[in-house]
C-alpha cells in the first residue's frame, strides 16, 4: 500500500515538473518552494546554489511552479560573466532541459553553442512556445533588457543597476526574482540596495533564505539513507584554507567582511626561508611586474614554482621596488641585478608577466612591457634600432603576458596563495631577502585601490605565481 502510494504520488509529480535530479537539502527545497516575489538565497561556498538553480530555472520554463499563470513562459537566467554563469547551464543542461530545446543547441565549453543569439526557443515538453534568456552584467544591463519575463533568475549578486533594469520585466506576469550568491571580498561593498529591500518588514514581497555551512546544509533528505555530500572534516578543512578578512562570508556566516585582520591570516613567520636555485632543480622560474608611476609603486618579483595547481610549491627568490619615481631604464637595470644576484641570466627566466600599460600622471611616468623589453636589450648592449632586435631576446622575455584581469581576479589570485600557505607542510615561502613584500603580505587586507600601498607587490606576486601554480604557461 504504502509502496503504490509512493509510486503514484512519484508518477504525479513527475506529469507535473519532471524527475528531480536529485534529492534536496532543507534549504534548497525552502528555495524551490519560497512565497516570496524577490527571494535572495545567501550564504556559503557548497551548499548547492548552482545545482537547485539550475532546477528552479528548468521548472520556471515548464511553468511548474504554483504562481506562474498558464502557457508559454519567457526566463531570464542570469551571471556576472559566462565562467561564473556556466556551471547552472550546466546542470541545467545535464537534467531535463536539453530535451526541450532545438536539436544541435548543447552545452560545450562552458556555454551554450548552437546558435549565435543567447535566446533560446522552448520547442518541446511542458513549456513548450516559451523562452530562455541568457545574459551577463559585464555586457551591460542593455543586453539583459528585452521582453516581459515569468521570472528572473541569477546565479550572483545583481548589480543595482541591472536589478533596476530587471525588475519591471516582471510586471503584468507576476513574476518573480530569484537570486543566489556568497558574499565576497568583491561583492560585499554593492550589496547595500539588496539588503535593505529584504531587511524592511514594511516589504513582505521581498525575503531572504540564509544558509551557513554546517552538515544539515549539505544533507539532501529522503530516501533509505541520508548522507551529506560533505563530511565535517571537509568543512572544517575549507575554513581553515579562508582568510580570516573573508572566512566569515564563506562559510555563510555573515554579509560583510572582517575590517581588523590581514587577507593571509596563514602568513607567518616560519614562511621566511632562505632557498637558492641550486638547491630548486627542475623547478620553473617567472618574474611578475606591477607597473606603477608614484614612487614605490614599480615592483618585480623573481619565484621559482615545483609542480603545477595546489600540490605545487612556490617560492619568492628576489624582489624589486622602485625607491622613488622610476623610469624605465632605471626598472630594467633593477631587474637585470635582481636576476645576477640570484645566478640567473635572461635565458633562464620561463614566463614573464607584465602588468598593463600605465598611463602615468601629469608628471609623466608611462610603463609598458615593450619598453621594458626594449630597454632591457639596451642594457644587454643589443642595437634597438635595427629591425628585428626583439627575435635576439628569449622567447619568453619576447613574448612577455600581461596578466588576466576579471571580476573577481584580485580575491581568486589572493585565495590560491593562500590556500599554498596553509598546506602542511606549507608550498609558499618567501626568502629574508623580500622585505617589502613581507612586509605587503603582513599588511594587505583586500584592498583593490590603486593607493593602496600594499597592494602593488601582491600584484606583482599573483601576476606570476598563479598561472605558473595553475600551469598556464606559453
Amino acid at each position: 500500500m504504502v509502496r503504490r502510494l509512493l509510486t503514484s504520488a512519484r508518477a504525479t509529480r513527475a506529469e507535473a515538473v519532471g524527475l528531480p535530479q536529485s534529492r534536496w537539502t532543507d534549504p534548497q527545497q525552502r528555495f524551490l518552494d519560497s512565497p516570496f516575489k524577490l527571494t535572495v538565497l545567501w550564504g556559503a561556498n557548497g551548499i548547492g546554489k548552482s545545482v537547485v538553480m539550475a532546477e528552479l530555472t528548468t521548472r520556471l520554463i515548464e511553468g511548474a511552479m504554483s504562481w506562474q499563470k498558464p502557457g508559454p513562459q519567457t526566463v531570464i537566467l542570469a551571471g556576472n560573466t559566462w565562467t561564473q554563469l556556466g556551471s547552472t547551464i550546466r546542470y541545467a543542461m545535464e537534467g531535463r532541459l536539453k530535451g526541450y530545446l532545438k536539436e544541435g543547441v548543447r552545452y560545450e565549453a562552458g556555454g551554450m553553442k548552437g546558435q549565435r543569439m543567447q535566446v533560446f526557443d522552448i520547442v518541446a515538453g511542458p513549456g513548450k512556445g516559451g523562452e530562455l534568456r541568457l545574459g551577463t552584467f559585464t555586457a551591460g544591463a542593455r543586453t539583459l533588457a528585452g521582453p516581459r519575463a515569468s521570472a528572473v533568475v541569477s546565479d550572483e549578486p545583481l548589480p543595482e543597476k541591472i536589478y533596476n533594469e530587471l525588475w519591471p520585466r516582471l510586471l503584468g506576469r507576476g513574476g518573480r526574482m530569484y537570486t543566489g550568491f556568497t558574499p565576497t571580498l568583491g561583492t560585499a561593498h554593492e550589496l547595500g540596495y539588496l539588503w535593505q529591500l529584504v531587511d524592511d518588514p514594511g516589504l513582505p514581497w521581498a525575503g531572504e533564505i540564509h544558509v551557513p555551512l554546517t552538515l544539515e546544509a549539505v544533507t539532501p533528505r529522503g530516501g533509505l539513507f541520508e548522507l551529506p555530500w560533505m563530511t565535517q572534516d571537509e568543512i572544517n578543512q575549507f575554513e581553515q584554507g579562508l582568510s580570516r578578512v573573508e572566512a566569515d562570508m564563506r562559510m555563510g556566516r555573515t554579509r560583510t567582511p572582517r575590517t581588523d585582520a590581514a587577507y593571509f591570516s596563514a602568513w607567518r613567520g616560519e614562511l621566511v626561508v632562505e632557498r637558492h636555485m641550486r638547491d630548486l632543480a627542475g623547478w620553473r622560474v617567472g618574474i611578475g611586474i606591477d607597473h606603477g608611476s608614484s614612487p614605490g609603486s614599480q615592483r618585480a618579483i623573481l619565484a621559482a614554482v615545483g609542480g603545477r595547481g595546489l600540490y605545487s610549491q612556490v617560492h619568492v627568490l628576489d624582489e624589486y621596488r622602485g625607491d622613488g619615481r622610476t623610469e624605465t631604464a632605471d626598472d630594467a637595470r633593477a631587474i637585470l641585478a635582481m636576476l645576477e644576484r640570484q645566478g640567473l641570466a635572461l635565458a633562464d627566466v620561463d614566463q614573464w608577466v607584465g602588468d598593463r600599460a600605465h598611463h602615468g600622471d601629469h608628471r609623466g611616468g608611462k610603463k609598458r612591457n615593450t619598453w621594458l623589453r626594449m630597454s632591457m636589450a639596451q642594457q644587454m648592449g643589443m642595437d634597438t634600432s635595427r629591425r628585428g632586435w626583439s627575435d635576439q631576446l628569449p622567447q619568453p622575455l619576447r613574448f612577455m603576458r600581461t596578466p588576466r584581469k576579471y571580476d573577481q581576479s584580485v580575491w581568486e589570485g589572493a585565495e590560491i596563495l593562500h590556500r599554498l600557505m596553509v598546506q602542511s607542510p606549507p608550498r609558499f615561502t618567501v626568502s629574508p631577502r623580500c622585505a617589502t613584500l613581507i612586509d605587503d603580505l603582513n599588511s594587505w587586507q583586500g584592498s583593490t585601490s590603486a593607493t593602496d600601498p600594499w597592494k602593488h607587490g601582491i600584484d606583482a606576486l599573483r601576476y606570476i605565481a598563479v598561472p605558473m601554480v595553475e600551469g598556464s604557461e606559453h
